[in-house]
């Protein structure tokens, strides 16, 4: 039986047309998907990668308590230097310090802002004064912490020297 309609002609693409459009949608949806899956597509979020690059604390400037005097290295002081390697900055807020069996910790100035990779505070020192400290031959080990605006914490170690 043929259906035929009157005064309408009905037309249609190409099934080779159709065919192609399809493949063409499945590899852009293909590749969307996979560019999120791996990874090819990048992060797009900021994020603030500290870590202590230089630790110099001499064992002559122990036995008094810590302090932090100023942020930003200070030639021949006793310094911690952090460094940025991600695409925020962020603020150093408390730090510690362990030797010997005691924990010291002190209150950073709000100055102590580690900037984004590539900015002018990239790299960033904690200059510290000791009021306290119990004294330390050179080569004591210590360990210690900095804790971040962002969460995030900064674990150091190290020996006086």
């Amino acid at each position: 039986m043929k259906i035929v309609q009157h005064g309408k002609k009905r037309k249609a693409i190409s099934p080779v047309l159709a065919t192609v459009i399809l493949i063409a949608i499945t590899l852009i949806a293909a590749i969307a998907v996979a560019g999120f899956v791996f990874g090819l597509f990048g992060s797009f979020t900021n994020t603030a990668q500290i870590s202590a690059t230089s630790i110099n604390i001499p064992a002559s400037l122990t036995g008094t308590a810590i302090a932090v005097a100023s942020c930003g290295p200070v030639a021949g002081a006793s310094n911690i230097v952090l460094s940025n390697s991600g695409t925020s900055s962020a603020t150093a807020n408390t730090m510690t310090i362990t030797y010997a069996g005691v924990t010291y910790s002190a209150t950073l100035p709000a100055a102590c802002t580690i900037g984004a990779s590539g900015s002018a505070t990239a790299a960033q020192g904690i200059v510290l004064t000791h009021a306290g400290l119990v004294p330390a031959p050179a080569g004591t080990e210590f360990t210690g912490s900095i804790s971040l605006s962002n969460g995030g914490v900064v674990q150091f170690t190290g020996s006086f020297r």
